[in-house]
């Protein structure tokens, strides 16, 4: 027999490592549900069989995070999410009022349910609210089983070290595994931000996800494979001189990680003495442990999109300050940026109805909802976050600026908050710095006027690449426009810095190009003060920082301005990097 040609597919690296070994294969879980009309009396006792199979589901969550909290305290609240979308009074009232009124079995009243609230998370370009459709796919199909008395593909039974391959893989199903045994996951289905990648950081488990839709038909159990978590890359039947490639990279990424342990309780500080903030991204709570692990001095984006994408009603005042002051508690002093909603654009509650535009990027978004749709939504979002103010040190950022009077609107909100709750004696936090995030062109140009209005300015470079470039960053036919390293966007960028130092407030970044390696050194030599990125990328940013001189990376950024083309900033930054660090790169 022939032994097949190596192939090589590339997905998404959704935790970092190399795992070299046999594929398992698991079966498709699917699970058909007929459509079947009930006759009159058999409604409440299909309504009383759905009841018992959300009361087993809970059951069994809890179950799982008990075992989870054995590993990590805060991943383990993942399965307290799932748990409360359970008791979602919506979710059970729509299943049942589907079984009563429209004569539904339970199992496709459910799955009607939960596909409703499925579209709204998988139509969002957003890959951190994207993600969330994977947790309501967990628990439909975990109630169903129930509902039909199927039991669950168990992943406890495998007999040997393998690399797990499955079209989606839910966090229920991630703590399953058998660490011993499993070497890394595989999915065609998924995001670096999806529960079930953040449980497989949470467990040092390399995976790579997001792999074409029908790889399934080529893979199967017994095969030979490598996944590289880091670079995103699965290789189906690697030669042998692939494979002790790959197993030199194991071993020298081991080196790597370790030395980067290193610098966890370290100041992200160059070697010339020039003190850096390095902050994290977060959208859960149970990222917070992770992040204080690694030695994250605060928060500098938390996205509060999820508590309104999450259910059909509006989260309520006391839902939002709830929520916040708990991760405002588990941070221990450290500074919190929370944003408030960027809803709108490619995030479309179900909680509320936005008007239907032509182009909804442009269009009533984020802070257009509260000054041109309903400023109470507004309003109630800002009383919970002053009202938590008091547990911590809190700051609030405001997306989608475009022009002075909008943070001056801001700013009069916020106001207005403290004054209603001052009324009722309610406590909060006297001082609350305000920001303002540079993502929209005109904000950029004007970014000095803004700077007065407010304490910091926080750059969003995602839209302001998007919007700056005229390239919808979700377009795959464009993507070779869509680049960070544009003239155009290093010179914006270094115009909001320095118009924000003329005014005397700081400067942060929270979008993607913080937690690229490529940039640290640029964005450092522009003078950005504070870089917020996401969890994974935190060390290795810090090691970057910690091992130049500020000095060499002002002169880095002067070259780096000098040239035409995105391309030839490009090969000027990955030939400094190359040279300086080489295993930060393989790693």
């Amino acid at each position: 027999m022939t032994k097949p040609k190596e192939i090589k597919y590339a997905g998404i690296g959704a935790a970092p490592g190399v795992a070299i070994g046999k594929i398992y294969s698991l079966s498709s879980r699917q699970i058909n549900v007929e459509n079947k009309t009930l006759k009159s009396h058999e409604i409440e006792p299909e309504v009383e069989k759905f009841r018992h199979a959300v009361e087993k589901s809970k059951n069994d969550l809890k179950i799982l995070q008990n075992k989870t909290e054995e590993m990590d305290k805060d991943t383990a609240q993942i399965f307290q999410v799932h748990i409360s979308m359970l008791d979602d009074v919506v979710i059970l009232e729509e299943t049942i009022k589907s079984i009563r009124e429209n004569k539904k079995n339970s199992d496709m009243a459910f799955l009607e349910t939960m596909e409703q609230m499925e579209k709204t998370f998988d139509n969002i370009e957003d890959d951190y609210l994207k993600a969330r459709a994977a947790d309501l796919r967990d628990i439909k199909w975990r109630v169903i089983r129930h509902i039909q008395g199927k039991v669950d593909e168990d992943l406890n039974k495998l007999k040997e070290p393998v690399i797990v391959f499955s079209r989606e893989l839910t966090p229920s199903e991630t703590v399953k595994l058998d660490r011993s045994l499993v070497l890394g996951f595989i999915t065609e289905v998924g995001g670096r931000n999806s529960h079930a990648a953040i449980m497989a950081r949470s467990l040092k488990i390399p995976s790579v996800v997001g792999l074409p839709r029908d790889l399934h038909q080529f893979i199967h159990t017994g095969d030979q494979a490598i996944l590289d978590g880091n670079k995103g890359i699965l290789i189906m039947y690697p030669t042998l001189r692939t494979t002790r490639q790959f197993e030199k990279k194991q071993k020298d990424i081991f080196t790597f990680e370790k030395s980067l342990d290193s610098t966890k309780k370290l100041p992200a500080r160059t070697k010339d003495g020039k003190d850096i903030d390095m902050a994290a991204n977060i959208e859960f709570i149970e990222e917070v442990e992770s992040i204080k692990d690694l030695g994250a001095q605060g928060v500098g984006l938390f996205r509060t999109e999820y508590l309104y994408l999450a259910k059909d009603q509006l989260p309520t005042e006391e839902e939002q300050f709830i929520e916040y002051s708990q991760i405002i508690k588990k941070l221990d002093g450290k500074p919190i940026v929370i944003r408030t909603f960027d809803l709108g654009g490619d995030k479309m509650p179900q909680s509320f109805r936005l008007p239907k535009e032509e182009n909804p990027f442009l269009g009533v978004r984020a802070i257009r909802i509260a000054t041109s749709f309903d400023e109470n939504i507004f309003t109630t979002q800002l009383r919970a976050i002053v009202r938590a103010s008091v547990f911590g040190n809190v700051r609030i950022l405001f997306p989608m600026i475009s022009c002075v009077s909008e943070i001056r609107y801001c700013q009069n909100m916020v106001n207005k908050v403290k004054k209603q709750l001052k009324t009722k004696g309610i406590k909060y936090a006297e001082k609350i710095p305000i920001g303002a995030m540079i993502e929209v062109p005109s904000a950029a140009v004007i970014a000095d006027l803004i700077a007065k209005e407010c304490d910091f300015l926080s750059i969003g470079t995602n839209d302001l690449i998007q919007y700056s470039l005229a390239v919808d960053r979700g377009n795959e036919y464009l993507a070779y426009l869509y680049k960070p390293f544009n003239p155009a966007i290093l010179r914006l960028i270094r115009d909001i810095i320095i118009k924000g130092h003329e005014r005397g407030v700081w400067v942060g970044m929270c979008g993607e190009m913080a937690s690229d390696p490529m940039a640290t050194m640029v964005l450092l030599g522009l003078g950005l003060d504070e870089f917020s990125v996401s969890a994974p990328s935190l060390l290795r940013i810090k090691t970057i920082i910690r091992s130049v001189e500020y000095s060499e990376c002002e002169k880095l950024a002067k070259n780096a301005l000098s040239f035409n083309t995105s391309q030839e900033v490009e090969n000027y930054l990955e030939g400094i990097l190359e040279k300086k660090f080489k295993y930060l790169i393989q790693a």
